[in-house]
């Protein structure tokens, strides 16, 4: 918990902000720590007025940092001045510096160097610090996507000898981008992902009044090509069939696979198949969650997704047995390594190894060289819903439509429109009972014919 005197240190009777600055930048700003008063020696005031210093003061700190990162010696240089454009005597030095630049290098570059370092031009990602603090709810890997397509569009401006500078994003050069790298080499789903991200980006910054207008409101990407009449339809992401599902939690993972994963991923894809939880929902459990016969979930990708879900009769020895001998706090799938600084989620290793898995047992669909898999670990959700909705088409199982939802940790979609007072508000949420049911309902398919489970020869398989 941060303490009341966060970045405040008291000197002459009075409060100040104190920031210290990274020993590596410390050249660059010319100081080692930034100071500023705050006229008041109540503590509760200083608390109030200090905010907006500090944010200032790493806002200075960012851009230094931005300077010594840079690869452009003339971009770092400018940079660098501009730390400095307030202080006496500057502005003459750099009209000098331009004229310099000018007669060796040409106008546009001296007049991008002046704008850049007087301050009247803007650096792409100089505000994008102060951005992703604002957007506090981005996960990592959404604060990654992020900083990734504004890297995109900052290479693709030096690409085009544009300035990579938020005055250079004109209407006209944010529609030359879609057309010639955003959609380039990726689908209309993830391109369009990232055009959210610069609307968002430009939103902000017009609203801060660090722009007058956004170039993105209203850019559509291109009309997709029909397809051609030879090639292999393609639905989309969809649900392994039973002899899929067969051959992945019956294969030979030992055989395939190297330890931690071959010690891990057949008792993974049992649960998926038999609870409906989402990979990183698994690898989140721990013992204390698997208590009383029900696997707790206490957070996940939305607000319905903590829930509780009863524990399969076919996985009670597998709980058992990954819980002997450890405390409540230990995870239930363990093998799995310590989630660095790069990423927030515990299953990004798990998720690989069972591509690679997966791959070898010869579980795959890639229309028309499709870069990614219409099946995937999710794809055991899918299964788990499809086998609970035909249970629930059979007759009488015991739950309703409701609970499938409940189990799962979807929210109620159209329903919620229609009946939410008389089906969610009042009753509450599905019964024990009725959420039994359901899961005792889906069963795994058993083992397919020994054709040792894959269509190809499987070279070098524990790779």
């Amino acid at each position: 918990m941060a303490s009341s005197q966060q970045y405040l240190e008291w000197h002459g009777q009075q409060w100040r902000v104190v920031v210290f600055i990274p020993r590596n930048l410390q050249s660059i700003l010319g100081r080692t720590r930034f100071k500023q008063p705050l006229g008041t020696a109540d503590l509760r005031h200083a608390n109030e007025l200090k905010w907006p210093v500090v944010t200032r003061m790493k806002s200075a700190i960012a851009q230094a940092r931005r300077a010594a990162a840079s690869s452009n010696p003339r971009e770092a240089e400018a940079l660098h001045l501009r730390l400095h454009a307030d202080d006496e005597g500057t502005q003459y030095w750099l009209h000098d510096r331009a004229q310099r630049i000018a007669a060796t290098e040409g106008h546009e570059a001296a007049a991008a160097f002046y704008g850049l370092a007087s301050g009247q031009a803007t650096p792409l990602d100089h505000h994008a610090s102060a951005f992703l603090t604002f957007k506090a709810d981005y996960r990592l890997k959404t604060r990654g996507d992020f900083e990734r397509v504004l890297r995109w569009l900052g290479d693709w401006l030096r690409t085009e000898h544009l300035p990579v500078t938020l005055e250079g994003v004109t209407r006209k050069t944010a529609g030359r981008f879609i057309e010639q790298a955003l959609v380039v080499g990726r689908d209309r789903k993830k391109a369009t992902a990232y055009l959210g991200f610069l609307r968002e980006y430009w939103k902000w910054l017009k609203l801060r009044g660090h722009v007058e207008d956004s170039p993105w409101v209203g850019q559509e990407l291109p009309a997709a090509p029909r397809p051609n009449r030879d090639a292999e339809p393609d639905r989309g992401k969809r649900a392994y069939t039973d002899d899929e599902t067969a051959r992945l939690v019956h294969g030979p993972v030992a055989d395939l696979m190297h330890p931690p994963p071959s010690l891990y991923l057949s008792d993974l894809m049992h649960i998926a198949a038999l609870s409906g939880m989402r990979l990183e929902e698994i690898c989140q459990l721990r013992l204390a969650d698997c208590a009383d016969g029900n696997f707790q979930v206490h957070y996940g990708k939305t607000a319905n997704a903590t829930r509780t879900i009863p524990i399969h009769p076919d996985l009670a020895g597998l709980v058992a047995r990954r819980s002997e001998g450890k405390s409540e706090s230990a995870h239930l799938i363990d093998g799995l390594p310590d989630i660095p600084a790069s990423r927030d989620s515990r299953s990004d290793p798990a998720a690989k190894a069972f591509t690679r898995y997966r791959r070898k047992i010869g579980v795959d669909e890639r229309p028309n060289g499709k870069a990614k898999s219409n099946v995937d670990f999710h794809s055991f959700r899918r299964w788990f819903i499809r086998k609970a909705v035909e249970a629930l088409e059979g007759g009488n199982p015991g739950f309703t439509p409701w609970t499938i939802a409940d189990v799962v940790g979807h929210d109620d979609e159209g329903a919620k429109d229609i009946l939410r007072l008389t089906m969610r508000h009042y009753p509450g949420q599905s019964g024990d009972a009725a959420k039994r049911a359901l899961v005792e309902a889906v069963k795994l398919p058993t083992a397919r014919s020994p054709r040792h489970q894959t269509d190809s020869p499987i070279e070098n398989p524990k790779r």
